[in-house]
């Protein structure tokens, strides 16, 4: 996968309270344990965003527009989130590495982020989006944490993809939907052979 994750051209910002490294990825906008910007111009052709960090991604479009989306579990309703979050860990046994509990010190300035991300008008800006700038793929058994009514109703729309036996964290099985998905609209973004078995 490192041709994926080493690439460039492709930004990933992840989760709230997760971290770009935790999953490989050398060019991660690591939004919740560090100060930076998020109205800066990225500068890449596609941003991967897992979770909260799909509102940062979406209001970056907003602004500048050059850049494809590919949204992985996309929380975008503030609503209930502590009660669906704290389901989401008990039922769906959401997993927190050691690495990732250490970004927990930082659970106030994070939270902080969030609830300012929840503020992103995110029908009116994806609703701006042209039809093969954006990707939406999350995990079948994310009950709680995606708000997959809201994702479902783009499907018309836009490319929405269900992947049979992932939860909300990110893992090899979302990972491949992001690569197959690259692989179809993009063959000279990555080297595929790399992935070939």
């Amino acid at each position: 996968m490192d041709n994926l994750k080493n690439n460039n051209k492709i930004l990933f910002i992840p989760g709230w309270l997760d971290g770009g490294e935790l999953h490989g990825f050398k060019n991660s906008l690591d939004i919740w344990n560090k100060n930076i910007d998020i109205k800066k111009n990225f500068e890449v052709d596609f941003v991967i965003a897992h979770s909260v960090g799909a509102l940062a991604a979406l209001d970056n479009w907003k602004i500048y527009k050059n850049f494809k989306i590919i949204l992985i579990n996309p929380v975008f309703l503030k609503r209930n989130i502590f009660k669906r979050w704290l389901k989401s860990m008990i039922y769906e046994n959401t997993y927190y590495s050691f690495k990732r509990m250490i970004i927990f010190l930082s659970t106030i300035p994070a939270f902080i982020k969030a609830i300012k991300l929840f503020k992103v008008p995110v029908i009116s800006i994806i609703n701006t989006i042209p039809r093969d700038d954006l990707i939406i793929i999350y995990g079948e058994n994310d009950k709680y944490l995606c708000d997959r009514e809201l994702v479902n109703s783009f499907k018309d729309r836009f490319r929405v993809i269900e992947v049979k036996g992932a939860g909300h964290n990110y893992n090899i099985d979302i990972e491949n939907a992001i690569i197959n998905n690259l692989k179809t609209d993009n063959p000279k973004l990555i080297n595929y052979k790399d992935y070939e078995n």
